[in-house]
């Protein structure tokens, strides 16, 4: 029994070429992804990011916050992204939490199964 798509939120720090792959490959295996970008990366190269991932309408941004270990920004920032999860795809019932320098799940793993149980 199929219990229901995951979501994908990425937060993204650094190396914004890496994460922009985890972001494609998960897009392009179904997934809804809502990715919040560290306020600390520059104008210019956030710009970039998102004309890079501009071809893929199941990948939103949200507000950007600062994201320092250990502060409130990396909760909120999470928080943000999920809220903008569930506000705009109706399709996830789980939500993945990945950072941006993480390696992708692989695509077999992003639709969740039910396993009976004998009793």
């Amino acid at each position: 029994m199929r219990l229901g798509a995951i979501g994908v939120v990425v937060l993204v720090h650094q190396d914004l070429n890496r994460s922009a792959q985890a972001i494609r490959h998960w897009s392009q295996a179904g997934c809804a992804v809502v990715v919040h970008v560290d306020r600390a990366v520059t104008s210019s190269a956030h710009e970039r990011f998102l004309r890079d991932l501009s071809d893929l309408p199941k990948v939103k941004f949200c507000a950007r916050q600062r994201c320092e270990w250990g502060t409130w920004g990396l909760v909120a920032a999470s928080q943000f992204a999920c809220e903008m999860m569930l506000a705009n795809f109706a399709d996830p019932q789980h939500i993945y939490l990945a950072s941006g320098s993480c390696l992708p799940i692989p695509v077999s793993y992003t639709h969740l199964r039910a396993h009976e149980t004998d009793s």
